[in-house]
């Protein structure tokens, strides 16, 4: 399951993402820690080839196996080769694998694991392409080929740089991106090198390195375990087995969990190994299909602990050397909602709030009360760059009326992630709320004309849906009365039983008596009066009432999960032909068009007044 003016483009991604198979219905094996000798060749010129140890699966292909962390193109297939066969030099036909063999396989670079910093989230959006997305950043045409290359490397799901999706968030590469790619890293004496950082050798270097080191220094396969320098041990003894995490053998809420962090716009890593140097020398590698990294924006990263089950010495470790590294066990945690809690608390988010017991209110005339598990300000400046989170937990299918509201939200500048938790399987997904509704727009508003009149009187009589007629003669008189009369007014309604005739002062005082003597009812909408004044004349005339409220419940309450609230004139009627299942709502001042279109769906006509 991997929008809005007034919001940046990553925050509607949710919507379009594929399904993807429940994490926790998967059979996952346990997974391995190791701290050794780091797996790379060094030379005087200070290149590092990195490999991972794979055992050969039953209708794996090599092609398959050095895919599985990225795509393959030929010329990349070509190079991951080359290195494949200076790593494993024991293996004859490389395309003949058997089932349980291991082998050494080469390790993603940097650029295909993890983005450099010096790029920012993009969400597609429909007629989106590369080239003019880049225009419009002012990104100049000799740079463009420079900026879709490095685009493609930095997204996975990007094979052609001429086919992208709506509603899938990028990382784009940004000028400083390129200036960190040019500017060597400077070593640190005494600390950690970077983690990640993988700078691969030219194939000739390569080779150069191949003859000039042992096959025992890059751990090709062998029958006893190689030597290792394991945390806590001497240099050169013999290792035991890797250190292992201990089951259960499920992730719960890894789907979910990976959903919510990427429609933040943060990097959710679960693919390929993390080699993280030590000052020692030594080198802690971690599966990052065991172990996900969650790379926030500001710096901060969380490493997951599904289980619970990483050794106190392997968490030691991480946060004694690296500060922006937090670990964070799952273990225990009682649904979804704690499971997100435990991570965000490391986010360095500005702001991260209980949403439920200070719900967040939007409007005043009309408010709608809108709690969530979070309210979520990633920056000091969230709230002035319309940058407001909301992570609300919701029914797998919301009503239609909590899906106008939060529709309500998203048109006026809040992002609103709601998603579903199961606890029965532990997993869960973000909940898409989009419909036919959605493309309906906002409402024309409906606005009480200033001055009196027929003008007056016709935008009253549609509100209330209330058809007139411009033509209709009435008959007054007759035999008995001694004389016959027939008026045409200017405009005539029916409602309640009762023949209304308007008038804007043309029909003479003696006229309007005899019309109200025969049982017509005479309303007087002259131009010098207000809209007001003509509105509320009406709908008296029509059976209704205009009655003040404050903060008068519409919809919602209760365990809805949300709440709307309207504080100005209801305009109600009896029940009867005129104006029957008419629901108006008088306020004053302009109606944002989103409020117009929550009240639209929620059946409720609002009148400014």
């Amino acid at each position: 399951m991997k929008g809005w003016p007034l919001l940046p483009a990553a925050l509607a991604l949710f919507l379009l993402f594929p399904d993807r198979p429940a994490a926790s219905q998967e059979t996952e094996g346990r997974p391995q820690i190791f701290f050794e000798k780091k797996v790379y060749s060094d030379t005087a010129g200070g290149k590092r080839s990195f490999f991972e140890t794979h055992v050969v699966e039953k209708g794996e292909s090599l092609w398959k196996i050095l895919g599985r962390s990225l795509p393959l193109t030929p010329e990349r297939y070509a190079e991951r080769l080359k290195e494949f066969r200076r790593a494993n030099p024991q293996i004859a036909d490389p395309s003949r694998l058997t089932p349980g063999q291991r082998i050494l396989v080469p390790a993603p670079d940097r650029e295909e694991i993890a983005p450099r910093e010096g790029t920012v989230p993009y969400e597609v959006r429909k007629g989106d392409s590369l080239s003019r997305i880049f225009a419009s950043r002012g990104v100049p045409g000799s740079r463009l080929k420079d900026y879709l290359e490095a685009t493609r490397e930095l997204n996975r799901s990007v094979d052609n740089v001429d086919l992208i999706y709506a509603g899938k968030t990028l990382r784009l590469p940004t000028e400083e991106y390129f200036a960190e790619a040019a500017t060597p890293p400077s070593p640190d004496a005494g600390t950690a090198s970077a983690p990640l950082t993988r700078d691969v050798a030219s194939a000739q270097e390569q080779d150069a390195q191949a003859a000039g080191k042992p096959p025992a220094e890059l751990l090709a396969p062998q029958a006893s375990p190689p030597e290792v320098s394991v945390l806590g041990t001497g240099k050169g003894e013999k290792a035991p087995e890797a250190e292992t995490a201990a089951p259960p053998a499920t992730s719960p809420y890894r789907g979910l969990l990976s959903d919510v962090f990427d429609a933040l716009g943060e990097a959710w890593m679960d693919k390929g190994t993390m080699f993280l140097p030590l000052p020692s020398g030594e080198e802690l590698v971690l599966l990052l299909p065991d172990f996900p990294l969650v790379k926030f924006q500001g710096g901060e990263a969380a490493l997951i602990d599904f289980r619970g089950g990483l050794p106190a010495r392997v968490r030691d470790a991480i946060t004694e050397n690296w500060k922006y590294i937090q670990v964070v066990s799952l273990e225990g945690a009682r649904g979804a909602g704690e499971a997100i809690d435990r991570i965000l608390r490391v986010s360095g988010y500005h702001s991260v709030k209980d949403g439920l017991s200070r719900p967040l209110v939007i409007g005043e005339t009309v408010s709608v009360v809108l709690p969530a598990r979070w309210v979520i300000q990633r920056t000091p400046d969230s709230l002035l760059a319309g940058d407001l989170v909301l992570l609300k937990e919701t029914p797998e299918k919301p009503s239609a009326e909590l899906a106008s509201v939060i529709r309500f939200a998203r048109r006026v500048g809040v992002r609103v992630l709601p998603y579903a938790d199961n606890p029965g399987t532990k997993e869960g997904f973000l909940v898409g709320i989009e419909g036919e509704e959605a493309d309906r727009g906002a409402p024309v508003a409906l606005i009480v004309p200033e001055g009196g009149g027929l003008a007056a009187a016709d935008f009253t009589l549609n509100v209330l849906g209330i058809v007139p007629s411009e033509t209709e003669r009435l008959q007054v008189g007759g035999a008995r009365a001694g004389f016959q009369l027939t008026v045409q007014p200017e405009r005539t309604f029916r409602a309640g039983g009762t023949t209304h005739v308007v008038d804007t002062g043309k029909i003479s005082g003696a006229i309007r008596t005899i019309l109200k003597d025969t049982g017509y009812s005479v309303i007087h909408v002259g131009k010098q009066e207000s809209g007001r004044q003509v509105f509320e004349r009406i709908v008296k005339a029509a059976g209704g009432t205009v009655e003040s409220r404050k903060e008068h419940i519409l919809s919602g309450g209760g365990d809805s999960g949300y709440t709307v609230r309207l504080s100005g004139a209801a305009v109600s009627f009896p029940p009867g032909p005129g104006g029957k299942g008419r629901k108006v709502f008088l306020v004053r001042g302009k109606a944002h068009s989103a409020t117009r279109a929550l009240l639209r769906d929620l059946g409720v006509e609002i009148v400014e007044w």
